[in-house]
């Protein structure tokens, strides 16, 4: 757009610049050949008539009008001093001006004969001085009107050369309203395409595009404010998700409540009722009492982590630890908890140097939620679980696969979103399925400058990818 306007305006100069040499050029060359062709020679058949009539013409003739009326005839008109005193004259304004002009040079009328003058114009002027009477024959004016009145050569070109020169003014003075219109149209075209859009905005609809497809620099500012569109559309509905999947949170919250509450209820009632009238039974009762409490504050306990994710105070206490000896110590302690439903921790790792910077914490929490989304969704029994550690140049790889049947498809790509629960979460035993297990895991992972990956292969398989590190004091 700079370079439309220095054009246009460079373009506009020049063009009103060369316009006006060329009027200016015209005009002057019209005006000399028109006076040219308008100018008498001297030596016409006019001229030598006149000067015939005045040299014969005698002190005892002094009918004037006579003598005027014969010169008109052709082509001049009659002035009479009597001793510089004006006695008789039928000029117009123009043709005295021009006497007064040829008074003022001091010349003077020969007594015998004639004498022919002529001005600058090519008007010609014929005088005799009788003594007593000066009598002088001037031409009549052949020159255009200008302005209503006949002008010498010099005052039309000067009036030519100013007219011109007005009308080339003010073609360019048109000319550059002209442009400036059609620029303030095209700025603001953009302009207003942007205040709709804004306007949109503010209504609430991001999905329209801005209307602009010009090449200038406001393309990038209509782009930007498109991308700023898309953006926060996909935020609404990012935020519509979040909202529906909170909502459809605290709805399988109650329900996932509820059932191991109203089993404690159940269980204390019937310890109140004396129903467990047995030793056995009184502690069968309490150990299931206990479970479930368990299970409700492990739901609460996930809730408030994911409330500590949300509000970024989940700070990350790094440790350099041997993440092959870490998994070993976890396996052992999987596998007490797996063995009285007959079911089996299976761990593979290399002899490699398995050196790792992390929050132990964090990690055991990661292992653990992967271990609870195997014992609720695998439906495998008995469970078996496989880990299998190994390294690869600057990376460890983590690989933790149960034996169940896996997932569907189309359902892999939403396992770590926050709150999403497939069509097997209430299917599940243990009644909590809050949809915030795998989204937990993926965020330890990433909070660690990993990578975590989900795939069926013999049942659900998920690959860790954590960076390896070594003791930086070593």
């Amino acid at each position: 757009m700079r370079r439309r306007f220095f054009l246009f305006q460079t373009v506009t100069l020049i063009v009103a610049l060369v316009a006006l040499l060329l009027i200016s050029s015209v005009v002057t060359q019209w005006t000399n050949e028109y006076y040219r062709r308008q100018a008498v020679p001297a030596a016409s058949w006019q001229s030598e008539r006149v000067q015939e009539i005045l040299g014969s013409w005698t002190l005892d003739e002094t009918d004037w009008d006579t003598l005027n009326h014969t010169l008109e005839s052709l082509g001049y008109q009659l002035v009479v001093e009597d001793q510089d005193d004006l006695l008789y004259s039928t000029l117009d304004l123009f043709q005295q001006e021009l006497y007064e002009d040829m008074q003022e040079t001091d010349a003077s009328w020969p007594s015998v004969g004639t004498l022919i003058v002529q001005n600058q114009e090519g008007m010609l002027m014929i005088g005799r001085d009788m003594g007593e009477y000066t009598i002088v024959a001037v031409q009549k004016p052949q020159m255009p009107k200008m302005l209503g009145q006949m002008r010498p050569q010099s005052e039309s070109l000067m009036l030519s050369l100013l007219i011109s020169g007005s009308a080339a003014i003010v073609a360019i003075v048109f000319l550059s309203l002209l442009f400036t219109r059609y620029q303030v149209k095209r700025i603001l075209r953009p302009v207003n395409a942007l205040t709709e859009a804004a306007g949109r905005v503010g209504q609430g609809d991001f999905s329209t595009p801005v209307d602009y497809q010009g090449r200038d620099e406001f393309t990038s500012v209509c782009s930007a404010f498109d991308h700023m569109q898309r953006q926060l559309l996909q935020e609404r509905e990012k935020n519509a998700r979040y909202e529906k999947a909170r909502t459809d949170m605290v709805a399988g919250i109650s329900h996932d409540l509820r059932t191991p509450l109203t089993s404690v209820k159940g269980y204390i009632q019937g310890l109140r009722d004396g129903v467990a009238n047995t030793p056995e039974k009184q502690d069968q009762y309490l150990t299931i009492a206990y479970r479930r409490a368990c299970d409700m504050e492990r739901l609460l306990q996930r809730l408030f982590y994911f409330s500590k994710m949300e509000t970024g105070n989940l700070p990350l206490f790094l440790k350099q630890t041997d993440l092959g000896a870490f998994i070993l110590r976890y396996s052992k302690e999987l596998q007490g908890e797996l063995a009285p439903s007959g079911g089996q921790v299976i761990v593979q790792c290399t002899n490699e140097n398995h050196q790792i910077q992390i929050d132990t914490e964090q990690i055991y929490r990661l292992l653990t939620n992967l271990k609870e989304n195997a014992i609720r969704y695998a439906n495998a029994n008995p469970l078996i679980l496989r880990l299998n550690l190994w390294r690869e140049g600057d990376w460890e790889y983590l690989r933790f696969a149960d034996n169940g049947c896996g997932v569907e498809e189309d359902a892999l790509p939403h396992l770590f979103e926050q709150f999403w629960r497939g069509d097997q979460a209430r299917g599940g035993r243990g009644g909590e399925g809050s949809g915030l297990g795998l989204y937990i895991a993926k965020y330890i992972v990433e909070a660690h400058g990993g990578t975590i990956t989900a795939k069926n292969e013999g049942g659900l398989v998920f690959e860790i990818m954590l960076p390896h590190k070594e003791n930086e004091h070593e």
